[in-house]
């Protein structure tokens, strides 16, 4: 089994003052909120008058960065601690109007990052009242070209090049990561309409060529709730996915990895009436992954490594999906050697 971890961190990278230090503590408290709207009298603005029949282009874009450190060099110590609310809403209201364009909508929140060469000790923390929060939401009248809704989360992230030491990760019992991604047709979606939901919650992520001691602790809640609602039966083709990560480590060489969960992992894939009873068909695709205290051990890059590996995991942890393509993995060690 290969499993490949690829997460892109959007920052300023530390300076070379600041990095001669290379000790840093890093606390946020409060809250980062952004929001895009677009309603008919707004587009109007832009397409002087707005026929029901629209095929522009719609694009809503947000991100939330805090506690983020780059460094092409050594780090010898980093903390990061946040308390507060990462929020984004994507919202389109044109029920009145038939859309055969491109639609795009996506969401990402990060807190609490590091990327470096070597990273001596870490100390990262998603407190008891932190949440990363994302709702992406559009309401049509018809849907004759596409639409696509994203949402990404992510929550302690540890990188390292070559090595990380000592680090300890902590998402704290409170602590919620949530994506919506909703949808409305007051008709239908065509024959050639595309539609698809897709949301990644992602908290205590570690990944180098060595790690030494790492201690881990997630209690929080994640939860991916994609909801599509349908006036009439569509032929569209409708892909809906979720997917939540809660401790995840990859290195080619571990010593001591100490994984405890305690928290909860929920996706939610829905296609209704607007009374509520489900859609099914062949043109509808719902999947999930529901992965905790997953530890991969890669090929070293300077051939095979016979050292010990002593990984201790432990979940008392609810997972749950609604669709039938779900997958669930708990306290699993992946070796590829």
């Amino acid at each position: 089994m290969r499993w490949l971890m690829a997460i892109c961190l959007f920052s300023i990278g530390t300076s070379s003052a600041l990095a001669q230090n290379a000790a840093f503590n890093q606390l946020a408290s409060g809250n980062q909120t952004g929001t895009n709207q677009l309603n008919g009298a707004s587009l109007e603005l832009f397409a002087d008058e707005l026929d029901f029949n629209t095929s522009v282009d719609l694009t809503q874009i947000g991100t939330n960065t805090i506690n983020t450190i780059i460094y092409n060099g050594d780090l010898d110590l980093v903390v990061q601690r946040f308390h507060g609310t990462q929020s984004l809403t994507n919202r389109i209201a044109l029920a009145g109007h038939a859309i055969g364009g491109i639609v795009f909508q996506e969401g990402t929140n990060i807190a609490g990052s590091v990327s470096s060469n070597t990273l001596a000790v870490a100390d990262q923390l998603f407190a008891a009242d932190a949440n990363q929060l994302i709702l992406n939401n559009a309401e049509f009248a018809l849907l004759t070209g596409s639409i696509q809704q994203r949402g990404s989360n992510i929550a302690n992230i540890a990188q390292a090049a070559y090595a990380i030491g000592t680090a300890a990760q902590t998402i704290e019992l409170g602590a919620v990561q949530r994506i919506d991604n909703r949808l409305e047709l007051a008709a239908m979606a065509s024959v050639g309409a595309f539609i698809a939901q897709y949301g990644s919650n992602s908290g205590n992520l570690m990944e180098a060529e060595t790690v030494e001691d790492a201690s881990r602790v997630f209690a929080g809640d994640q939860i991916v709730h994609n909801r599509i609602t349908l006036a009439e039966l569509t032929d569209g083709h409708i892909e809906q996915h979720g997917v939540n990560i809660a401790n995840y480590i990859q290195s080619s060489k571990i010593g001591n990895i100490q994984q405890i969960s305690e928290g909860s992992q929920i996706v939610i894939n829905e296609v209704l009436r607007p009374d509520g009873t489900p859609v099914r068909g062949d043109n509808i695709v719902q999947t999930s992954d529901n992965i905790v205290n997953l530890t991969v051990l890669t090929p070293p890059a300077s051939g095979n490594d016979n050292g010990q590996l002593a990984v201790e995991q432990n979940a008392n942890f609810s997972q749950s999906s609604s669709d039938g393509g779900g997958s669930q993995t708990g306290n699993s060690v992946s070796i590829n050697r």
